[in-house]
């Protein structure tokens, strides 16, 4: 049986759901975060490998893991693919700015019209001068320019685009740092 990883990712979850899994969790102890810390960076490990790994039984990680799926700690699994190798070379981040009379409905359907847009990787509203940031992925400058034009016409809130081009990538992960979290 596979292993479960959590990715974080922007996507249109109902907040009703977030706020049921709220109620719904339990305290985590050290032998979850040490499961979900494993299952982080290696989703194919096995339930007998991570029992080996926490001092349990593959039938206590498979309960564990199971809760902590139900309480909305694992989100889902997933692959990760090297969009290199897929040829989307270009990687790309765009601050965003809203119309100033912009509708308070009018922003509700941002991420829905985000959401329909496959080169969308991530997007956030943000406090600053930026109103939000969506990082993309394309395979080339005219797939952005395609894609902008897109974005454009899928809403009618966003006043202006700023592109930011990634040169060189140090860090990209998906782990998330459970050791500092409370």
């Amino acid at each position: 049986m596979k292993a479960i990883l959590s990715l974080l990712a922007f996507g249109v979850d109902s907040p009703h759901r977030a706020q049921n899994n709220k109620q719904l969790t339990t305290t985590m102890d050290t032998i979850d975060r040490k499961l979900l810390s494993l299952l982080q960076h290696n989703a194919e490990l096995k339930h007998s490998e991570l029992a080996e790994a926490v001092g349990l039984s593959s039938t206590g990680v498979h309960k564990r893991l199971k809760r902590l799926k139900d309480e909305g700690f694992i989100k889902k699994t997933v692959v990760v693919l090297d969009r290199n190798k897929l040829e989307l070379d270009l990687l790309c981040f765009l601050k965003v700015s809203f119309k100033s009379n912009m509708l308070a409905n009018n922003l509700q359907d941002l991420p829905q019209a985000v959401a329909s847009l496959p080169e969308v990787l991530e997007c956030y509203t943000l406090t600053g001068s930026t109103d939000a940031i969506i990082k993309v992925a394309v395979p080339d400058h005219t797939a952005l320019r395609d894609f902008l034009r897109r974005l454009a016409l899928a809403q009618n809130v966003i006043d202006r685009v700023e592109t930011c081009i990634v040169l060189e990538e140090f860090k990209e992960g998906t782990a998330l740092p459970l050791e500092v979290a409370p």
